[in-house]
């Protein structure tokens, strides 16, 4: 079995939108489903660090969990 996860996540109009999607395959023969989507959006607190930005929304993701 082979399980990928994609993370996606932006900045716009004082909101942060952070979106991730899990995909598994039974085989190499067979495409990939969806397993799990998850979605969070929270205000933004202007934060400008990369990495304080990154960790924020990924916080945010993990209370939607």
């Amino acid at each position: 079995m082979f399980t990928q996860a994609s993370v996606h996540s932006f900045d716009m109009l004082g909101h942060v939108h952070v979106s991730a999607e899990v995909r598994q395959q039974e085989s190499g023969d067979e495409p990939s489903t969806v397993v799990l989507h998850v979605n969070s959006t929270v205000e933004g607190t202007g934060e400008t660090d990369p990495r304080e930005w990154l960790r924020d929304a990924l916080v945010a993701l993990l209370e939607e969990l």
